[in-house]
């Protein structure tokens, strides 16, 4: 008999937009990004009644300062500055092949005002789980302008 193995590969990208008050684009980035071991298992979790004790949602999008690359085991922003909560949600994708979900969220003139090189997924406002981080060519957000980030993941 003939094993049949499946295997699901969660994957990520962002794409990240500094823009100024009229709208204007000033710095446009796509990137790859690492879903990280803790956020597999808290996925996978999902699945079973494991993680269903305490109900949550991935539904925070943080950034920070840090410029360390990314590895599987990271489990927390190199240096966080701040975290917002999920503004938009797409789950049209989920029925596409492959299916992917993206978050949206939006720093505004007020929020993060610093020097920015990293983002990632949380289940929670503050602590929790992260699902995925990555690394970006740090640059400076100053309060004239908004920074916004779309961030997918598919398998």
């Amino acid at each position: 008999m003939e094993e049949i193995r499946d295997c699901i590969k969660l994957r990520g990208s962002l794409r990240l937009v500094l823009g100024d008050l009229d709208g204007n684009l000033i710095k446009e980035m796509l990137i790859d990004n690492t879903v990280v071991t803790t956020g597999r298992a808290w996925m996978l979790g999902q699945l079973q009644s494991v993680n269903h004790s305490t109900p949550q949602n991935v539904s925070y999008i943080g950034i920070g300062s840090g410029t360390v690359a990314p590895v599987t085991g990271d489990s927390a922003l190199g240096n966080e500055v701040t975290r917002l909560a999920i503004s938009a949600f797409s789950t049209t994708g989920l029925t596409a092949n492959p299916p992917s979900w993206r978050a949206e969220v939006v720093f505004a003139t007020s929020n993060a005002n610093t020097t920015l090189g990293e983002a990632a997924l949380f289940n929670s406002s503050a602590a929790g789980t992260m699902i995925a981080r990555a690394t970006f060519a740090s640059f400076v957000k100053a309060t004239s302008n908004t920074f916004a980030i779309s961030y997918t993941i598919s398998g």
